[in-house]
């Protein structure tokens, strides 16, 4: 299959040499659900052209297929398990013996051909008890309802995010993040604590909510990239959730999908932030159930972003 662009005229800046440009994609199953999957993805990574992608919802095998896909020198890591769900591929170096795994995602220390060192995890938080579902659901009646499936002992979003920063690594990381940036990507399976607020209650079901996956990341010196150049949440929703998900399936598409920002590129350090995308290719993509030949073959946006090394 050809890797040809889909709009030729359409571009997005390129990084500089003292730049650096990241994406975070849940590839859907790895592809499965559209045809020739795998191979879209790679398409769409090449059209993005990033130094380094966290992906989730990885099948085993689907990395190697992809860096033969992608290319030399494009290499991968995977989270240590028997389904990875979670890995990282970047066209530059993985230090090795430098990788991180939790059961929220992975993490490893690359060094860019240009000579800058990065620390960067491809995070996929647990996706039950979907606090949205709950948020609109007009049965529920109190906070700490919603609340109750993020915090579920060891498998909730926040206590992920707790273990990833309380890893001896990742406090060593934090220590040097004045030299070498930190950044934190991936499909959080649940919203930001600076979209759900008084100014947004009305579309979020009446509720302002702290999630506490990114309230975490916050309060340990992470910055949000979209909402840093994007802050008003009205006006720029950013929603990933979902290119193809606009009615629930299990009321037969008549019941609509809530529609959220639940990926993320997170960072910490010397860099800056000046451009940031949410993509899903060039072709409006089909929603379920006429979603099989879509060009762009997964059910969330990717999200990219560049950044200037400081």
């Amino acid at each position: 299959m050809a890797f040809l662009p889909l709009c030729i005229g359409d571009s997005y800046s390129v990084t500089s040499q003292n730049g650096i440009r990241l994406m975070t994609f849940n590839i859907w199953q790895s592809g499965k659900n559209v045809e020739h999957g795998q191979q879209k993805i790679a398409k769409h990574i090449l059209l993005v052209n990033p130094d380094i992608v966290a992906l989730q919802e990885v099948y085993a095998n689907v990395t190697r297929n992809l860096t033969l896909m992608l290319g030399h020198p494009w290499v991968a890591v995977e989270r240590n398990h028997e389904y990875p769900d979670t890995a990282i591929l970047t066209r530059h170096v993985i230090v090795p013996n430098t990788n991180l795994s939790t059961t929220g995602g992975v993490g490893a220390k690359i060094m860019l051909r240009t000579g800058y060192m990065v620390h960067f995890w491809s995070l996929h938080l647990d996706y039950t008890s979907y606090g949205p579902y709950a948020a609109n659901n007009k049965l529920v009646d109190r906070l700490d309802q919603i609340m109750a499936g993020e915090n579920v002992a060891a498998s909730g979003r926040g206590p992920q995010i707790y273990e990833i920063l309380n890893l001896p690594m990742m406090k060593k990381w934090m220590e040097k993040s004045d030299d070498v940036p930190i950044f934190i990507a991936g499909d959080f399976n649940g919203p930001s604590h600076l979209d759900w607020t008084e100014q947004t209650k009305k579309i979020h079901g009446d509720w302002v909510v702290r999630w506490p996956a990114t309230k975490e990341l916050e309060e340990n010196g992470l910055t949000d990239t979209f909402r840093e150049i994007y802050p008003n949440v009205l006006t720029n929703p950013g929603i990933t959730w979902s290119t193809v998900n606009k009615f629930n399936p299990e009321w037969n598409y008549t019941i609509p999908e809530p529609q959220d920002r639940i990926d993320f590129l997170f960072y910490r350090g010397p860099v800056v932030p000046y451009q940031i995308v949410t993509y899903s290719g060039c072709e409006k993509p089909q929603r379920i159930p006429f979603h099989e030949k879509n060009d762009y073959p997964s059910d969330h946006f990717a999200v990219f972003a560049d950044y200037s090394f400081m």
